[in-house]
């Protein structure tokens, strides 16, 4: 059997219509890449309104605080998290009392860092935002899940500017030793979906469908568009991303750090499961009490009904939260 090869003469056509070809579709993924850029650069615009953007020395981070009062609440959201998360919760607590919730280096509306992320930068990046905007000190810090990290890792580094510490529905350092391989196998996957995404992002297709957007259910207005916008920005989840493959370095950080015994610690625990996902509550709940444990005044909590989103998106457990870390506050700091 005899093989015919094309020509050079007959290849070329061929070969300059698949050049053609190649050329249309870079052409047409550079203007969808544009297109989305720019989307996100007004997208950004109208989420700003009146933010304030305090220097972390080498970028900016936003802020937002609200009310007055003796006691200053600063509030660091989650893995992929950012200030509206916080938006009930601050509502609730800013009646009679200084909050402030931002956005981490490189998410939602604040700089990337030069650098990159760095286990302890963040607290140091929080403490100089904070007195850049002329907030003052001691503060009740209170971290949601990852956040609960950070908020330990910026009393460690800064007693003289910790009132207290409020772990809501925190991670603890020992989570993955008590979860199961598959529960573990999934968490280590997931900064992996994030960086997925965050190409994504680049086509548009997140604004049909994202499947981070189901965390945000219960917000409303502008803190619903906050939290549409970021799950499907390019830059705030490879932020993420990098943050969770820190993983390790951030759990090795907190298990090293020894707080004072009589700092004022409430750990509140979510106690149900998020739709569609595992239970695992009986787990996490037992380290919640354990790192309470660590403190003379140390207390844990579990709210029955509210899962690891809800006890912040949803209104009503959101004003029971505020109202469990408020009476915490005036009993251990204010009183005590």
């Amino acid at each position: 059997m005899t093989m015919t090869l094309p020509s050079p003469t007959t290849a070329r056509p061929a070969l300059r219509r698949a050049a053609r070809l190649a050329g249309l579709a870079l052409a047409g993924i550079a203007l969808v890449a544009g297109a989305q850029e720019t989307a996100r650069h007004w997208a950004h615009q109208a989420l700003a309104g009146d933010a304030v953007l305090a220097s972390a020395g080498t970028h900016d981070l936003r802020l937002h605080c609200t009310g007055a009062g003796d006691t200053t609440y600063v509030l660091e959201a989650g893995a992929t998290g950012f200030a509206e998360t916080w938006t009930w919760v601050q509502a609730a607590l800013d009646d009679d009392a200084r909050v402030c919730s931002y956005d981490r280096a490189g998410m939602g509306l604040s700089d990337p860092a030069p650098d990159g992320f760095a286990p302890g930068q963040t607290a140091r990046d929080l403490r100089t935002a904070l007195a850049a905007a002329g907030e003052a000190g001691p503060f009740v810090l209170v971290g949601h899940s990852l956040g609960g990290f950070f908020v330990r890792d910026f009393a460690a580094q800064f007693p003289a500017d910790t009132a207290a510490v409020v772990l809501v529905d925190s991670s603890h350092e020992d989570q993955l030793e008590a979860f199961s391989p598959d529960m573990v196998a999934e968490f280590r996957a997931f900064p992996g979906l994030l960086s997925a995404l965050s190409g994504v992002s680049m086509t548009g297709l997140l604004h049909l469908w994202n499947p981070l957007a189901a965390g945000a259910t219960g917000l409303e207005g502008e803190a619903m568009a906050a939290a549409r916008a970021f799950a499907g920005d390019r830059v705030h989840l490879s932020t993420s991303a990098e943050e969770l493959r820190h993983w390790d370095a951030i759990t090795a950080r907190a298990a090293a750090q020894v707080l004072p015994t009589d700092l004022p610690v409430l750990a509140v625990t979510a106690g149900s499961p998020v739709p569609g996902s595992a239970d695992f509550s009986h787990l996490v709940e037992p380290l919640h009490r354990e790192i309470a444990g660590r403190f003379t005044t140390g207390e844990q909590v579990t709210m029955p009904d509210a899962d690891h989103f809800s006890i912040l998106m949803d209104p009503v457990q959101a004003r029971t939260l505020a109202a469990l870390i408020s009476g915490y506050v005036a009993r251990r700091v204010t009183e005590g």
